[in-house]
């Protein structure tokens, strides 16, 4: 394989990559299906029922931990417009972790 080809598929298998990994990939719309919990440092515990999808959601205050009851993964975000990665959730996980937003693919 000529080396300019290389290149190239190896920059858009990155280019992919990055935008997974970031959540700015083009996210499935509709709604997660199930009950996603939070709990935030003012309100205590939280819930969102079929949570939608591709959506960045603000928490009221930091949030702290999460147990992902759904269908599909989130993303926690460490700022308010989903755009610095934090960390995803798969479905089913539980995770201890301080978030301002968060976005369901």
């Amino acid at each position: 394989m000529p080396v300019i080809r290389r290149t190239a598929l190896a920059l858009a298998a990155g280019t992919a990559a990055t935008l997974l990994a970031t959540g700015q990939a083009m996210a499935t719309t509709g709604h997660a299906n199930g009950t996603f919990y939070y709990t935030d440092l003012v309100g205590g515990s939280q819930q969102v029922s079929n949570p939608e999808r591709g959506t960045c959601k603000l928490v009221s205050t930091l949030g702290t931990s999460v147990d992902n009851q759904t269908d599909a993964t989130v993303v926690l975000y460490t700022d308010t417009s989903c755009a610095v990665l934090a960390n995803p959730v798969s479905p089913g996980s539980t995770v201890t972790f301080l978030f301002k937003s968060y976005r369901f693919l």
